[in-house]
């Protein structure tokens, strides 16, 4: 029907966008924490104490990552409810899980997001975790969840959950919240989790005498995405920077970070195919690709650890990182 347009689309989009942007804000809180929590046992124990002590300093995250983890709640409600009609038993969905240490002093809390349940002696916890289709086609095994540090905390979170529950068995399920599943059996580990209630303990002290952990050595896949790198590095980032005015080098920055995402891609899909024609000495594929297992050699030099140990030393040494002075930062 043809009449007065009263808006034009691109106001009613802007419209969307920014009411949603205001709906997904009202969601964002920081919130005290009174003991460590289970799915956020991280390989600094440093940043597991700030997470008490210093919760109110924990950088707030955006919108986009607001509307993910809602995205990943909504995956969760559809996988139990897919479990549910295939007929699986479905018991004890956030169940909490409490780890105590030495005395029974409280280490960390959490919530399992259930357990299916076989029969009355048999049940095997299990927990749901959405992720990017990219990541998703990466993993096969639990071996390739151990690469990346936000991914090994999932696997400390399942063991301590499986270890607080005394079971022995356990399994991830992954979705690409495009349909597809991965399950991923886990076993518990003993000498994991005893590791992990030693990082505990030793968290659990510093936060009891109000005291921090030395920082670790900078490591740009763990510090980089610490929600509270402002306060751990301000020592650093509060020192007066030299003002260099050079165009050609600001464009060199602009590209080398336009470039890393694609480079991280890049070696993902990489390593993908490399495990998908692994063992196939030549392949063509849909007449366009062909792929070979060329032979080659490399030198390697293995020398006993007993000998490496006499050489090894600390050395101070410091690592280049950027960071984008124009990105609102919350």
């Amino acid at each position: 029907m043809k009449g007065v347009i009263s808006m034009d689309v691109n106001v009613l989009i802007d419209s969307i966008v920014n009411k949603r942007k205001h709906e997904l804000s009202k969601k964002i809180s920081r919130y005290p924490r009174n003991n460590m929590i289970l799915s956020d046992i991280s390989e600094c124990d440093r940043q597991m104490v700030y997470g008490v002590l210093n919760w109110q300093e924990r950088a707030m995250f955006n919108e986009e990552v607001q509307a993910r983890l809602n995205e990943g709640n909504e995956q969760e409600r559809k996988v139990v409810s897919e479990l549910l009609g295939m007929g699986f038993k479905v018991i004890l969905a956030q169940q909490p899980v409490e780890i105590k240490g030495i005395g029974g002093v409280m280490l960390a809390r959490g919530r399992i997001d259930g357990f299916i349940e076989i029969d009355r002696a048999t049940r095997f916890p299990f927990e749901i975790k959405s992720m990017n289709p990219n990541i998703f086609n990466a993993i096969k095994t639990l071996d390739d969840m151990s690469k990346k540090p936000y991914q090994r905390k999932y696997i400390r979170q399942l063991q301590m959950y499986m270890f607080g529950n005394n079971v022995e068995q356990g399994l991830f399920i992954l979705t690409d919240c495009l349909g597809h599943w991965k399950l991923l059996p886990v076993y518990l580990d003993l000498g994991e989790c005893e590791a992990i209630l030693q990082r505990l303990e030793r968290a659990y002290k510093g936060i009891q005498s109000k005291t921090y952990p030395n920082r670790i050595p900078y490591d740009s896949s763990i510090c980089d995405m610490c929600p509270f790198s402002l306060t751990c590095l301000q020592d650093v980032l509060n020192k007066p920077a030299e003002l260099i005015d050079n165009k050609e080098f600001e464009t060199t920055i602009d590209r080398m970070l336009e470039l890393k995402p694609i480079s991280k891609e890049y070696g993902e899909l990489y390593d993908k195919i490399k495990t998908t024609t692994k063992g196939i000495e030549k392949i063509i594929v849909g007449g366009k690709y062909l792929i070979q297992q060329v032979p080659s050699q490399r030198t390697e030099y293995k020398i006993p650890d007993d000998i490496k140990k006499q050489y090894a030393k600390k050395v101070p040494t410091a690592r280049m990182v950027i960071q984008d002075l124009t990105k609102d930062k919350k």
